[in-house]
């Protein structure tokens, strides 16, 4: 077995909100790993990652740290650099719809609208990530959106609402997300789309 810490604690992004990403590496079933604290992973499937160019296997690659061995060895440096990314169009068109999708149901209808609003933030976020993983700068920083270049226009208080969605929708943390903030959000992601295309032009050009 295998653990590593992984995410925002390795590159120093912390804050309230943040959990520690824990990843256990294992040769078979594992049913005493608690799965609710480890993303638990059998061996063959993180060289599968590493061989696809998987962007979970350049997020590991780039921001985790050995915390445990059996072995005394660090399995994932013996993995080496994965595979150039070859996935970019394809990811970056599936946060594209799923941006769609959740921002006319929020738009609709404020049932559910934490909800979306956190899917929203997915979208943005992973787009930002996958873009900049297809340019070889990868950035897997929460922030992503607004360190690429172009960066997202948008308020940093809008930003923070999309965050705190994300944070009440996956952990249950934080303070609920008010009528007046989720309009404020609606309005401020409309960008949304013409950032997405000005990012994926400045690819193609």
């Amino acid at each position: 077995m295998h653990i590593y810490a992984f995410g925002s604690i390795c590159r120093g992004e912390i804050d309230k909100g943040s959990d520690v990403d824990l990843l256990a590496c294992v040769d078979g079933p594992a049913p005493h790993i608690d799965t609710e604290k480890y993303s638990v992973y059998q061996y063959g499937r993180l060289r599968a990652l590493w061989e696809e160019g998987n962007p979970f296997a350049w997020h590991l690659h780039l921001e985790s740290k050995l915390l445990f061995a059996s072995d005394g060895s660090d399995f994932l440096e013996r993995l080496g650099v994965p595979a150039v990314y070859a996935q970019g169009d394809g990811d970056c068109e599936k946060f594209r719809v799923l941006y769609e999708r959740s921002f006319d149901a929020v738009s609709q209808s404020s049932n559910s609208a934490t909800f979306h609003l956190s899917c929203i933030f997915l979208a943005v976020r992973n787009f930002a990530t996958c873009h900049s993983l297809t340019l070889g700068e990868p950035i897997f920083s929460r922030r992503s959106p607004l360190l690429v270049n172009p960066s997202l226009d948008i308020s940093s208080e809008a930003f923070s609402i999309l965050t705190r969605a994300r944070l009440l929708s996956t952990r249950g943390y934080g303070e609920p997300i008010m009528s007046n903030e989720i309009d404020a959000a609606i309005e401020a992601v409309r960008v949304v789309p013409q950032w997405m295309q000005a990012l994926r032009s400045q690819k193609l050009s």
